[in-house]
């Protein structure tokens, strides 16, 4: 019985377990490439859905606040408080609802206005009134201005609130405004409890016209106003220098060792401009996913040494026969 040659044996057994391993890879890779393209869908239709999500609870806020401003601005007491500019009398009328709707409501943001577009009252700041905010509360201009009410986002001294504000008239006459805005903290973890999606509303302070409060957490320009996990979005800031977008942007990026789902929309105020944006991360099953890779590219490997191993066996038989 002839000597078998190994080496020739395997030579001859490795070209075509070499071309079967290159078609499991490419199938492999091709496989690889489709879940990609799905998973970047998916990701893409999760995001936008927190977005929309919270686009409906900012519109929700807004027309709650309004509610409240115009059912104010319609009290016959409170009226003619402001015609007389009777602050303590305003503060007496609205103390009971305003201490019961910023425990129960979020009602951060409650006061009034005069005609000269200075802050009467604040009920959330009792301390400090007469300042003219003609210079940064586009809302109260308008409403004053147009004597029509008016609703939408807005940073002022107090912080960034969805508020509303409902023009005051007497005998046809303009008396001032009264504003009630909610604090938009609740509202971003309303949406984070339904998606498990963290959320961010960050304020660019050379686009926001109002100087933000130091004692907010900022990184270059941006300061976090309000946030669901103000660590992990600090240190996103940090590590990735972010802008304010014109438009929705979608993506991924990996804090900490952990890849999150990334989306970035544009803050847009009352007045239509932009003053920042809104960011949410969404951590995303990164072991399930390295998983599925290794056991994938394990299965070609395998492929391949079973491919191998057959064909030296078949080439084997072949020459003892």
């Amino acid at each position: 019985m002839p000597k078998l040659d190994w080496k020739t044996l395997a030579a001859s057994a490795f070209a075509p377990a070499l071309l079967i391993t290159l078609i499991l890879g490419a199938m492999l890779w091709h496989q690889h490439d489709s879940v990609e393209r799905v998973a970047d869908r998916d990701r893409a239709a999760q995001m936008r859905l927190v977005g929309s999500l919270l686009d409906t609870n900012f519109d929700q806020a807004a027309k709650f606040s309004l509610a409240l401003a115009e059912t104010f601005a319609r009290h016959p007491q409170i009226r003619e408080a402001l015609a007389a500019g009777d602050r303590a009398r305003l503060q007496a009328l609205s103390k009971d609802a305003y201490q019961y709707l910023s425990r129960q409501a979020s009602v951060q943001i409650f006061g009034y206005h005069s005609p000269d577009l200075r802050y009467l009252l604040r009920m959330h700041r009792p301390e400090q009134h007469g300042d003219d905010i003609s210079g940064f509360r586009a809302m109260v201009v308008a409403a004053n201005r147009l004597r029509r009410a008016q609703t939408g986002v807005e940073i002022g001294i107090a912080g960034i609130g969805i508020r509303g504000v409902a023009p005051v008239e007497q005998d046809g006459t303009l008396t001032g405004s009264v504003e009630a805005g909610l604090d938009i903290r609740p509202l971003l973890d309303l949406v984070k409890t339904a998606t498990n999606t963290d959320i961010a509303v960050v304020a660019a302070s050379s686009l926001s016209g109002v100087a933000l409060d130091p004692k907010l957490p900022s990184v270059g320009d941006l300061t976090l106003m309000a946030a669901t996990d103000e660590m992990l979005f600090g240190r996103f800031l940090r590590a990735f220098p972010t802008r304010p977008v014109r438009d929705v942007e979608i993506g991924t990026r990996r804090i900490d060792g952990q890849s999150y789902g990334v989306m970035a929309q544009p803050l847009v105020d009352f007045s239509g401009r932009l003053i920042g944006m809104a960011i949410m991360l969404k951590q995303e099953p990164g072991s399930e996913w390295r998983r599925l890779m290794t056991e994938l590219w394990v299965i070609a490997l395998c492929g391949g040494i079973l491919a191998f191993v057959g064909f030296l066996v078949l080439a084997r038989r072949r020459r003892e026969a």
